[in-house]
Formats: structure tokens, C-alpha cells, sequence
């Protein structure tokens, strides 16, 4: 599938059952750029939030092609593709949260008012 090329990190858009791409218009300055990056990074991570609900595996990429994105998806020249979200159902087994994640203990991570 030429749509997991538009990123190296992006081979997983291949083996998904659907793939929602997230445009958006062009921005107009570097400022209105970084908003857009995070709106959507926002919405990307509520929809695979969602979709982990639903038992649906997800995973996002970048896009760094934006020439080949618009020539697969044919969008118009004043888009840009910002995110793809791949879903699709885990072959191995069925999608469940992790009942005890290996995680480091909170007081390592989290600083208060000092390093």
C-alpha cells in the first residue's frame, strides 16, 4: 500500500483494516502550524482512546511525504495530511487494557516544584 510510505514509521497503515487520515488546511504561519499539531494530536488520541474501548487495536503516524500523500489521496494542493490513524482488530488476541502495567513508581516520574 503506497499510504504507509508517506513515513518510515508508518508500515503499519499497510496491514490496517481501515485508516483515517486527518487533514487540514495549510497554515498560514509557524504559530498556527503548532496548533494544528496539537488539535490534532489531540483528536488522534481521542479516537484511539476509542477505539481501544470498542477492542480496536490503533496505533498514529506522521506524515513526512506530503507529495505522495496528496497523489494517493488526492486532496487539494491548499491541504496537508497531518496524522494517519490505522485500526483494525489485534490478530494474536483479543484488545484488553493491562491489568498490571511494568511501569516505573509514580514518585520517579512526577517532580514537584524541584527536579
Amino acid at each position: 500500500m503506497e499510504l504507509a510510505k508517506v513515513f518510515h514509521g508508518a508500515r503499519h497503515v499497510a496491514r490496517s483494516a481501515a485508516t483515517v487520515a486527518l487533514l487540514s488546511v495549510l497554515p498560514a504561519d509557524p504559530v498556527r502550524a503548532d496548533w494544528i499539531q496539537y488539535d490534532l494530536g489531540q483528536v488522534t488520541m481521542s479516537m484511539m482512546l476509542a477505539a481501544a474501548d470498542l477492542g480496536i487495536g490503533s496505533g498514529h503516524a506522521a506524515v513526512t511525504d506530503q507529495d505522495l500523500a496528496r497523489r494517493v489521496l488526492g486532496f487539494p494542493p491548499d491541504r496537508f495530511l497531518v496524522y494517519l490513524v490505522p485500526l483494525g482488530y489485534p490478530a494474536d488476541r483479543p484488545l484488553r487494557p493491562i491489568n498490571r502495567p511494568n511501569r516505573r513508581p509514580f514518585d520517579e516520574v512526577v517532580h514537584r516544584e524541584v527536579w
